[in-house]
């Protein structure tokens, strides 16, 4: 290539010296052609510039203009003055057009994220860099959880074994360098600590920080800005760490902070006076952004899986590594997926035929995923007793996803328990057996929600629960002023009840016995039936053969075994 690259600027050389302004470029391009057999596409592959460019760059201005004049891609018809202009223009970019700037590669490849082949590594080790801790100093933007202990509050010093890296808006001018990007190593080591030691403070103050006393609602703004710049490092550096487990185990964990959250700060928890405000929308905006990547690399996952499956099967396992760990298999997959659909189910109903769609058979036919479609069925086929049952039977965090329809779920089935009683004769129902029915953890908390849709309750502890709701008789007043037993017969479409704190997730939560910490990182997640019962089914075998090890008596005639290293 260089040497015809040389013979042709010889060539051209020659030509353009010989005949001057004279040289017209359709006669030059065709000579060429015919000599060199070389086309105008292969001269600008090889001199990165057009014929013309090449012979305006040579001949130099005021011969331009007058080859320009003469040649018959000049543009005829044009005026003395745009003429004149145009062989200024190329005498001023004669220069510009003569050096070469060389320019990067670019690739399509999925694979591809920076210049040299490869995408992006985080080098970072710690939680934040020092420089950025020393500007968010400076530019007084240091969080309180930052501080150095001591330090004065209207100037605070920033600790360095405290700060966390903080998210950062994305723009156009910005440019991520890989010394400023988490490792992955130290984006886990970055979720842990605030999972640990920040999720909560508000309950259990740690004395090595600047405060002590804080509201959950400020603990809570600090973890989801700490948390999404996690996300961010980890993205800047996929493909590559999208199936690993450090990105799952993360995503998983941000979710499961996120429904945590919901539980503390609609009622339990949430400090009224606190200087912000939980807005369910923004935290339900933070749970969709966790949701999207982490199904992403689910799907990775087992795409990946399934082509080494069939490579290894074609191949007969040769040229597989076994030993490759980057592919990551989460044993909270299930559990998520069903977080996801009642998630869905509660706050985004429309979206979930559509996401159910997406998932295959065995998806859906897994138990912890089933329990989700047979609460969305339940739901949506009017049969609110079988998902109130089934919201009393769940895990915490599931139930925690449920609760976004629960009192609606509850409302409804009052009321058509209020239309389908003996109206003429009038009832009575025990407390005990109607909070059962609407899934109520406390009497204080049923009676708070049925006195709130007008019944009246009458205490009695001969009754069960201690008190009895009466259902008026139809005529009376107490009939007629019963919002259950007014308007038409379609069923309510919201229940107005104040939302806050219920008393069946706090039973729940209480009973778990788990830190919040533990909640975040897993340990509340339920387990399949199957996977139970095989590892009851382990232990007990482990115990026996303990147990038979242990009674096995020594034989007298046998002396034990002495080695010597």
């Amino acid at each position: 290539m260089e040497e015809q690259r040389e013979k042709l600027r010889s060539w051209l050389k020659e030509k353009l010296d010989a005949g001057g302004a004279r040289v017209r470029v359709k006669d030059l391009t065709d000579e060429m052609l015919e000599i060199h057999g070389v086309k105008p596409g292969r001269f600008r592959q090889l001199f990165s510039q057009t014929v013309q460019q090449f012979v305006t760059a040579h001949i130099g201005g005021a011969e331009a203009a007058a080859w320009s004049k003469d040649d018959d891609f000049s543009g005829r018809g044009l005026a003395q003055g745009e003429k004149d202009m145009r062989a200024q223009r190329a005498a001023r970019f004669q220069k510009h057009l003569n050096e070469k700037t060389p320019v990067a590669m670019v690739s399509f490849d999925a694979e591809v994220g920076t210049i040299d082949g490869g995408p992006m590594i985080g080098e970072l080790v710690g939680m934040c860099s020092r420089d950025e801790a020393k500007e968010r100093e400076m530019t007084r933007q240091l969080d309180k959880f930052e501080w150095k202990k001591g330090t004065d509050p209207r100037q605070p010093e920033v600790d360095l074994r405290l700060a966390c890296k903080k998210y950062q808006r994305s723009s156009a001018d910005k440019a991520y360098k890989s010394q400023d990007v988490r490792s992955l190593d130290a984006c886990w080591k970055t979720m842990e600590y605030l999972m640990r030691e920040i999720l909560d403070f508000d309950s259990n103050p740690k004395p090595g920080y600047a405060i002590q006393a804080i509201p959950y609602i400020e603990v809570y703004s600090f973890l989801r800005d700490r948390t999404r710049s996690i996300r961010v490092d980890l993205h800047l550096q996929q493909p590559r760490s999208t199936t690993q487990r450090i990105f799952v185990e993360t995503h998983e964990c941000c979710l499961r902070f996120e429904m945590l959250s919901l539980y503390l700060l609609l009622g339990r928890g949430q400090n009224k006076e606190a200087t912000e405000k939980y807005d369910t929308k923004l935290g339900l905006k933070a749970i969709s952004q966790t949701i999207e990547p982490l199904l992403n690399a689910y799907q990775a996952i087992h795409e990946k899986q399934l082509a080494k499956s069939i490579l290894a099967e074609a191949m007969g396992g040769f040229g597989l590594d076994d030993d490759d760990q980057e592919d990551y298999g989460s044993p909270f997959e299930m559990a998520s997926r069903r977080y996801i659909v009642l998630l869905l189910m509660s706050f985004a109903p429309d979206e979930v035929s559509s996401h159910l769609s997406k998932m295959h058979r065995e998806l859906l036919m897994h138990p912890l995923v089933s329990f989700a479609t047979e609460v969305y069925a339940a739901f949506h086929t009017e049969n609110y007793a079988r998902f109130l049952r089934m919201y009393r039977e769940a895990d915490f965090l599931s139930a925690v996803a449920m609760s976004g329809v629960a009192d609606l779920a509850r409302m409804r089935a009052l009321w058509l328990l209020v239309r389908t009683y003996p109206q003429q004769v009038g009832d009575k129902i025990a407390l005990g057996k109607l909070k059962n029915i609407l899934a109520f953890a406390s009497d204080d908390h049923a009676k708070s929600f049925l006195a709130f849709h007008g019944l009246q309750i009458v205490i009695d502890k001969e009754w069960a629960g201690g008190a009895y709701i009466v259902l008026p008789k139809k005529g009376t007043p107490e009939a007629a002023s019963l919002p259950l037993l007014q308007g038409g017969a379609r069923l309510p479409e919201k229940c107005e009840y104040p939302k806050g704190a219920d008393s069946l997730l706090i039973a729940k939560f209480d009973s778990l016995g788990l830190t919040r910490a533990e909640i975040a990182l897993g340990n509340a997640d339920p387990i399949a039936p199957e996977v139970e019962e095989a590892e009851a089914e382990a232990e007990a075998e482990e115990a026996a053969e303990k147990e038979a090890e242990e009674s096995e008596p020594m034989d007298a005639g046998v002396e034990p075994l002495t080695v010597v290293c």
